[in-house]
């Protein structure tokens, strides 16, 4: 099969890396994926920006490009100018080092590149694991690999199938479920960072925003979003959320066009009622 690999995290991750070696053995790999962390995109594109790319020479000689742009950026370029002359089998976005959960997939860049395969018509799935640190992504790609037709099976030109694996040895894994989405709330914050120093202002901005305007952001404040979830996510034991954290990986099906035919019918019956 021709697959085409990309993430949230930059070309160089270990997530990435790890699922290429795996899949390059008995499949034409290619990588395109950010020269640059960009976590938190969800389906952004870079309509009036513009975008550029370059071609990477790795350690383990996968073909690789890294496009200055988001996760779906990297996706239409090499579908549509790229590899144009290429159709390809599947589009697998990750391995995410962190879960993709719940609502968390609206910010998502993993579960954004797997979206726009998608709308490409390609079957797509994203991969996410709580990596916790461990940057152990070994079990993770060999359950893709593993599993790769099943998964592109399932992923339809409406569905983006959405994988989650959690942090635990693999013995620890209780089996695989199929799971809806839940709301996940956070209890969010944000708090300023004080330009008392000048050049550690900077340094901290650039750490937290690679691509920041700096002249912009040396003469305004500058604020972080902190926060975790709150346990209401853990309340529904059928959803995704409380699966993953009690040792279960998760697929979920993501419609692309989400529409609510349910609600689109009683608003039909309302149109009426609707003043011009």
């Amino acid at each position: 099969m021709n697959i085409l690999l990309t993430n949230d995290d930059g070309y160089y991750a270990a997530g990435i890396r790890e699922l290429a070696r795996r899949l390059s053995g008995k499949h034409n790999v290619i990588i395109c994926a950010p020269e640059s962390e960009r976590s938190g995109s969800g389906h952004m594109v870079n309509f009036f920006g513009g975008i550029s790319f370059k071609k990477v020479d790795m350690p383990d000689g996968i073909e690789t490009y890294a496009v200055d742009g988001t996760p779906s950026d990297c996706v239409i370029f090499a579908v549509r100018h790229l590899f144009c002359d290429i159709k390809f089998d599947a589009v697998i976005s990750g391995i995410n080092n962190v879960l993709n959960i719940g609502s968390d997939i609206i910010y998502s860049g993993t579960v954004g590149a797997a979206q726009e395969g998608t709308f490409q018509r390609i079957p797509s799935v994203a991969v996410s694991l709580r990596a916790k640190g461990r940057e152990d992504y070994g079990y993770a790609a060999e359950f893709i690999e593993k599993n790769l037709e099943k998964l592109i099976a399932m992923a339809t030109e409406n569905i983006t199938v959405n994988v989650n694996i959690p942090s635990c040895d693999r013995s620890e894994i209780k089996g695989v479920r199929v799971a809806p989405i839940v709301f996940r709330p956070y209890d969010e914050n944000y708090i300023r960072i004080t330009k008392d120093d000048e050049e550690e202002f900077l340094l901290r901005v650039k750490a937290l925003k690679p691509q920041a305007d700096f002249d912009k952001i040396k003469d305004r404040d500058f604020y972080v979003v902190q926060g975790k979830p709150l346990p209401d996510a853990l309340k529904a034991t059928d959803g995704d959320c409380y699966l993953v954290k009690n040792g279960y990986i998760v697929l979920t099906p993501i419609e692309l066009i989400a529409n609510n035919l349910a609600a689109l019918e009683s608003m039909k019956a309302r149109e009426e009622d609707i003043w011009l």
